[in-house]
């Protein structure tokens, strides 16, 4: 199918991220009101594209390379992406139903800061998060932070610093996964190659053989019509003729027939092999071509799920900083102008 990382890679940056949105903080000030609308429908609309990515693709003719090392290592790499997008929905999901609920801002809050933690959990283990660029005390200044905000508004600002060193380490792990693709890809391909080597040799023996017994055969019915240079043809092209002539120069019709007897009982058991084998043949081209399938899906839930990321990324900030904005994407446009509308992180 860039071409499914024992460990997540460190995130460069973090600190002058982490300087944006504290920064942030002095210039939207916590009478601005939430609207939670782009952001509800910015996260459902991006994650109903991006739960194709954790369906397992198609494995039809190619099931008995499904558990070659090259793909094992690419699905173990592409499990925390797969979790942290089930994380980033389930949070996101609870926080508009805090929005929409009664409680206070402080409750709010508070629970906001548990939720940010299960997903985070998704991620990387808490005595592992140096490996997206977050030591255990910024974690827990954080959490702190959330919930000691005033308004729930400033809670999800607050939350801002950890969302996008998640997010930023969930697309470091694309990245990787995107660079593993063709080394899967080749190594299917190898293992394909293998096992066919042997049957795609015969296969092109057999059609050269076949080849050189029509042409045979050619010359023969030529020579039975008197042509006597297309039996000297002959005997140059296919040798074992010879055994059917005792004086080439002078052949008798009981050699002729003779001959061309052997010649058709051979075509014909070169055609049943050749015919055997065709089947052989359809299933490899069918291994190849969906292999080459399973490559451009492989690399499609790659980009889906790299730019809902990022889209979701740009509506948590906007929706923490307070900046009413409208809907960032559209439906029509989703699956075929992503990489155009995508504002990078900062």
């Amino acid at each position: 199918m860039a071409r499914f990382v024992s460990r997540l890679s460190g995130i460069a940056g973090i600190p002058a991220i982490s300087m944006i949105f504290l920064a942030g903080c002095s210039v939207f000030q916590s009478s601005r009101e939430i609207d939670m609308t782009p952001f509800a429908q910015n996260t459902a609309l991006m994650f109903a594209e991006a739960a194709k990515v954790g369906r397992p693709p198609r494995w039809d003719y190619l099931k008995p390379y499904y558990s070659i090392p090259e793909l094992r290592e690419i699905r173990v790499r592409s499990e925390p992406v797969l979790r942290g997008l089930r994380g980033i929905v389930m949070y996101s999901n609870q926080l508009v139903a805090l929005n929409m609920s009664t409680k206070t801002d402080k409750e709010k809050n508070k629970l906001l800061a548990a939720y940010l933690r299960e997903v985070a959990a998704k991620v990387a283990d808490r005595s592992r998060f140096d490996s997206i660029g977050v030591s255990p005390s910024m974690l827990d200044s954080v959490f702190s932070n959330i919930e000691r905000a005033a308004t729930y508004r400033e809670g999800i600002e607050a939350a801002s610093t950890l969302v996008n060193a998640i997010v930023l380490a969930m697309l470091n792990r694309l990245d990787e996964v995107d660079q593993a693709v063709p080394i899967v890809i080749g190594a299917v391909d190898r293992a394909i190659d293998e096992e066919y080597a042997e049957k795609r040799a015969n296969y092109t023996n057999l059609v050269r053989l076949q080849t050189q017994s029509l042409h045979a055969m050619t010359l023969l019915y030529d020579g039975k019509g008197g042509d006597r240079a297309a039996l000297e043809k002959l005997l140059e092209v296919d040798p074992s003729m010879r055994e059917f002539f005792a004086s080439p120069a002078n052949v008798t019709s009981k050699e002729l027939k003779a001959a061309e007897e052997s010649l058709t009982m051979r075509l014909e058991r070169i055609n049943t092999f050749v015919h055997h084998l065709d089947d052989e043949k359809a299933v490899y081209s069918a291994k190849q071509r969906e292999l080459e399938t399973l490559r451009v899906n492989v690399e499609d839930r790659i980009k889906i799920a790299r730019d809902a990321l990022m889209f979701w990324a740009q509506s948590h900030r906007n929706l923490g900083a307070g900046i009413a904005v409208p809907p960032l994407i559209d439906v029509g446009g989703i699956a075929t102008g992503l990489a155009k509308k995508v504002v990078p992180l900062p």
